[in-house]
């Protein structure tokens, strides 16, 4: 039996819907808890092309929520980009699974500009929304801004040139939540009920379906809302076409709830130059493919290979220098 027959059936769909879906191409920023539920349900529905997009390693922590990694993949801190492309090409080989273990931002997502249908934003944060509004505004891309946290759930389409921004609506809508999940949890039923939302949002785009609505989810209450949005006509971005700033700093950055701080060093770093270094230190060391870990002085440092290094167990900028500089000469 065909493998979308089920899908297929479905009469909003049907086989000339199942073929746009199997020559579409998505962007997932963000491979965490909903871009991993994201991702499985585009895998299961047959979806052309997924580009996974993450800077992050697996961690025990994120197994409450985060489907496709395993215990294994947080012992061995594997790349959450490479962790679920790998369980993603064994649910379906019949579709192409790319991904990319680096931040989103004009210079990383270059290669894929021009040839994306859909970007779906499953992040944590606003500067990188913020940035995904920009750059999906300059690529003239559709994208699917979603958060979640506690037991709230926010999802609303971006159509560049149809519909309001994001910037449109940050200063008007209080309801976009931005506490993190890291400070006051997050439901773990809620983050697939999001993603099913965000991907049916997906398809209905896709299929040419065209929506202006902003919805919001309580899996607690058990309500779900409906908000209707406009263009703001004096609109920085989306109207006036201002190029807010959305780099990403060089200088050291604390992150939120996690009592870690992050150093960009701007160049790839070659592991087994750095391994030699810790050895003659005789500092202890595990690497895999993009991910290099090692403890100093009571500190836990992360190291990726793209240049990015974490210094965990404090939340001191000045402390987590001091130990960032015992290694390297760039910040």
């Amino acid at each position: 039996m065909e493998r979308y027959d089920r899908q297929m059936r479905v009469a909003q769909i049907g086989k000339k819907g199942q073929e746009i879906l199997r020559t579409s191409t998505v962007l997932i920023v963000g491979i965490g808890a909903i871009g991993t539920y994201a991702a499985e349900i585009a895998t299961r529905m047959g979806f052309g092309r997924l580009i996974l997009v993450d800077r992050d390693f697996v961690e025990l922590s994120n197994l409450q929520r985060q489907t496709l990694f395993t215990e294994q993949d947080a012992i061995q801190k594997e790349a959450k980009a490479w962790a679920a492309a790998k369980a993603l090409r064994a649910i379906n080989q019949d579709i192409q699974i790319d991904f990319l273990v680096d931040d989103a931002n004009g210079q990383s997502l270059l290669p894929f500009a021009g040839n994306l249908d859909a970007v779906l934003d499953c992040t944590d944060n606003f500067a990188t929304r913020q940035f995904l509004n920009q750059w999906c505004l300059d690529q003239q891309i559709p994208w699917i801004f979603a958060s979640c946290a506690g037991t709230f759930a926010n999802v609303m389409p971006i159509i560049p040139g149809e519909t309001a921004c994001l910037h449109c609506l940050m200063e008007k809508m209080p309801l976009f939540n931005e506490t993190s999940c890291d400070i006051i949890g997050v439901h773990g039923a809620l983050i697939p009920m999001l993603a099913g939302l965000q991907v049916s949002l997906l398809t209905k785009l896709l299929l040419g379906e065209r929506h202006t609505n902003y919805y919001q989810l309580d899996n607690w209450e058990m309500t779900f809302q409906k908000f209707g949005v406009t263009r703001n006509p004096d609109c920085a971005v989306c109207v006036h076409e201002k190029k807010l700033d959305t780099t990403f700093s060089k200088q050291p950055v604390l992150l939120c709830g996690r009592d870690t701080v992050q150093f960009q060093i701007g160049a790839a770093i070659d592991f087994k130059a750095f391994q030699a270094v810790l050895g003659q230190q005789e500092i202890p060391n595990n690497a895999n493919r993009f991910v290099l870990t090692f403890h100093f002085q009571g500190y836990d440092f992360t190291v990726f290979q793209n240049g990015r290094v974490l210094v965990h167990g404090t939340n001191d900028l000045m402390i987590a220098k001091k130990q960032y500089q015992h290694f390297f000469n760039e910040v």
